[in-house]
């Protein structure tokens, strides 16, 4: 579904989501909005965003999968990078 953003897309908010980006098939933490894919949850802070991230690796390989299956190009996997820390997380048990 298409929905047409009425504000400027580097609108900086006070909270801070977990996103991901097709083209570098990568997550990442930031404080703009309107990405490709994003978690509903929002956070305090960034620190916040990434420990969630981390906490929760197996949540977002799913994501990750369930992304690829929808838009090719993307392989399915069980590792998952996040570009805040540089680090490829892989599932956990």
């Amino acid at each position: 579904m298409y929905v047409e953003v009425k504000e400027s897309f580097d609108t900086k908010y006070s909270t801070w989501i977990i996103a991901y980006c097709a083209d570098t098939d990568s997550f990442f933490v930031t404080n703009e909005r309107h990405f490709f894919w994003q978690y509903e949850k929002e956070f305090l802070s960034e620190k916040d965003a990434i420990e969630y991230f981390e906490n929760h690796v197996n949540e977002f390989i799913e994501k990750h999968n369930e992304i690829a299956k929808t838009i090719g190009g993307v392989r399915i996997s069980d590792n998952v990078f996040l570009e805040d820390t540089m680090h490829m997380y892989s599932r956990r048990c």
